[in-house]
C-alpha cells in the first residue's frame, strides 16, 4: 500500500512541476485530483484515522504558509500542491517534507542570487517592502515591484522534499 502512497504522490507532484516549469502555474485539475486521490488513499489504508490524517495534512500547508501568500510570497499553486502532499502523508510526514523543501527553497535562491552576483539588490528590496509596509500598514505584494527573474518555482523544492521523503532521507 506504501507504494502505491509513493508513486501516486510522485505522479501528481511531477506533473505539477512540469506544468509550473512550463507555464508558471499549476492547474487546479492536478490539485483536485491529487486532493481526491490523496483522501481515497487515507480513507483505504487508515480508515477512519486516515481522514483525520489525510484532514490535518492538508490544513498544514495553508495554516503554515498562509501569511506569506497574503504578502504574494508564495503562490497558491505551491500551497496547493504542499496540500496534496499533505493530505497523503499527514501531518507529521508533510511538515518533515516542508521543512526540506524550504531548505532546498534556500539553497536554490542562494544558488540564483549568487549565480546574479544581486544579493544586494534583494537585501534592498526585502528592505524596502518591510519599509514600506510599517510606514503605510497596508498590504502590497512582495513581487509587485520585482523583476520577473526574481522569481522561481517553489513546486521543484516540494518535489525534491518528497522525493527525499521517498529516499528515507527524512
Amino acid at each position: 500500500m506504501k507504494e502505491i502512497q509513493m508513486l501516486s504522490l510522485l505522479c501528481i507532484a511531477g506533473t505539477a512541476v512540469l506544468f509550473d516549469l512550463h507555464e508558471g502555474r499549476i492547474p487546479n485539475g492536478i490539485v483536485v485530483t491529487g486532493i481526491l486521490w490523496g483522501g481515497t488513499y487515507q480513507l483505504f489504508a487508515r480508515g477512519a484515522m486516515g481522514l483525520l490524517l489525510f484532514l490535518g495534512g492538508v490544513f498544514l500547508p495553508i495554516l503554515l504558509f498562509g501569511g506569506f501568500y497574503y504578502f504574494r510570497m508564495i503562490g497558491a499553486g505551491d500551497i496547493k500542491l504542499m496540500c496534496v502532499m499533505g493530505g497523503f502523508l499527514g501531518p507529521s510526514d508533510c511538515f518533515a517534507c516542508i521543512t526540506a523543501a524550504i531548505l532546498f527553497g534556500g539553497m536554490i535562491s542562494l544558488a540564483i542570487i549568487l549565480r546574479r552576483h544581486n544579493i544586494s539588490q534583494r537585501l534592498i528590496c526585502l528592505s524596502d517592502y518591510i519599509d514600506q509596509y510599517s510606514k503605510e500598514k497596508q498590504w502590497n505584494s512582495y513581487l509587485e515591484k520585482t523583476k520577473e527573474d526574481a522569481r522561481f518555482c517553489f513546486s521543484v523544492p516540494v518535489l525534491l522534499g518528497i522525493l527525499c521523503y521517498i529516499g528515507g532521507i527524512i
